[in-house]
């Protein structure tokens, strides 16, 4: 029989802004081969405690006064995560991700894929679309906390999410939508059908031969 672990009641978060917002409307394959809906919820610091304090409580129905010490000397895995620190940072660059920085944390929440969360914008009962929750783009979402332990990680804390509500408009981070196609965009005169040699898709076959 598998383990029971403990889950905290579903809740609002505070203000937030979305990132890798793709995800919220179509899964893609985890580390591990788990395919689930998600998205990085970015905070500023100020609203750390709030969702501490959910966590807290977690760790206790889990594993007793305790846990908390274990967390405070890292031995649970934590989900959250430092704004400057080196998971919001490329890993190849070691740059910044758009939308990180001092001030700021974040966390990263999923979904089943047979548990798709619930998308909104201007109207409860009309789901929202991917052009309308974009990656930057101010709202707040609905989590959960839950308790995991396996072999490769140990004891830790993650969030679901069940509903996520666009209010506000922000800066897009990277993306589709982040560029200005006024700004390049150049008429293209049609000349005709393409050349022979090209129109069966081998125009280009020799650049990477």
């Amino acid at each position: 029989m598998a383990a029971k672990f403990a889950r905290t009641e579903d809740f609002k978060t505070p203000p937030c802004i979305v990132s890798f917002a793709q995800d919220l409307f179509k899964p893609r394959q985890q580390k591990g081969g788990k395919i689930k809906y998600g998205c990085t919820l970015i905070f500023k610091n100020k609203d750390r405690p709030a969702l501490e304090k959910k966590v807290g409580a977690l760790i206790v129905e889990q594993w007793g006064e305790k846990g908390l010490e274990r967390a405070k000397k890292g031995l649970i895995k934590s989900p959250f995560l430092a704004g400057d620190g080196k998971e919001a940072r490329n890993k190849e660059t070691g740059e910044l991700h758009p939308g990180m920085g001092e001030g700021v944390f974040f966390i990263r929440v999923s979904a089943n894929e047979d548990r798709p969360p619930v998308v909104r914008y201007l109207d409860p009962n009309i789901p929202a679309t991917p052009e309308e929750v974009y990656s930057g783009c101010e709202g707040f979402a609905v989590i959960n906390g839950f308790c995991w332990n396996n072999v490769e990680n140990g004891d830790g804390v993650s969030f679901g999410i069940q509903y996520f509500q666009k209010t506000g408009e922000g800066e897009r981070l990277g993306g589709s939508g982040s560029i200005d196609p006024e700004k390049w965009y150049e008429k293209i005169e049609d000349t005709g059908e393409a050349p022979e040699e090209t129109q069966g898709g081998e125009g280009a076959g020799g650049l990477f031969g």
